[in-house]
């Protein structure tokens, strides 16, 4: 989601999601209204360095975020043009606009090698290729060493290692015996009947309580 400013730069994007297809044809189409503000609304496309861009033949970024819109190249022979507008210059080929041919010379607009630029052989994928490979394996392992500062920190052990008990324990401990020392003393004294009481009187307990 972007918007324009006055001067023609594009504000921060913001990637949300939208639940069906309907929905998401729907804000591609009329965009999105946020505070009183419209806001165009792009497809989200997942982009890392092995990525292709169709428009520069360049690796890294997708043909929506390519920076060389009036500046395509082609894929199969490196010209100004856009790779589906590649044609045979031959009389009689048979080869469609966009498909490569015995009669074009191959040629690479990354590495300038003689090959197309989607070619296995081109040091430029295979580098994009290792860097792809390298970022997330890098970001597997961050990650999983998040999830696991998360679970240790959810665990609270019943014990320390030397076999006492825990921190949270031994502080359960001193809470407890705080409100024991709070709690007034309760003594039952029994009071025995004497002389000149009424036998009906019997023995009562009384609690008292000290201060």
């Amino acid at each position: 989601m972007q918007k324009k400013k006055a001067e023609g730069k594009k504000a921060s994007s913001v990637v949300f999601a939208v639940k069906g297809s309907k929905m998401a044809e729907k804000v591609l189409k009329g965009g999105l209204r946020a505070a009183g503000v419209k806001y165009d609304v792009e497809k989200f496309v997942n982009a890392g360095p092995d990525s292709f861009c169709g428009i520069c033949s360049r690796w890294g970024h997708v043909d929506a975020k390519c920076g060389s819109l009036k500046m395509p190249a082609c894929m199969l022979c490196a010209g100004r043009h856009l790779t589906k507008d590649h044609k045979c210059n031959v009389v009689g080929c048979k080869a469609n606009a966009g498909q490569n041919c015995t009669h074009n010379v191959d040629k690479c607009v990354n590495c300038k090698g003689n090959h197309i630029a989607k070619a296995n052989c081109c040091v430029k994928k295979q580098e994009a290729i290792k860097t792809a490979r390298e970022e997330r394996r890098t970001w597997k392992e961050r990650e999983g060493e998040r999830r696991n500062i998360t679970t240790d920190q959810q665990k609270k052990p019943d014990h320390t290692e030397d076999g006492g008990p825990s921190t949270a324990d031994a502080e359960k401990k001193v809470q407890d015996d705080e409100q024991i020392e709070k709690e007034p003393e309760v003594q039952v004294v029994t009071i025995q009947e004497t002389e000149g009481q009424s036998s009906n009187a019997g023995t009562q307990e009384t609690p008292m309580k000290s201060w």
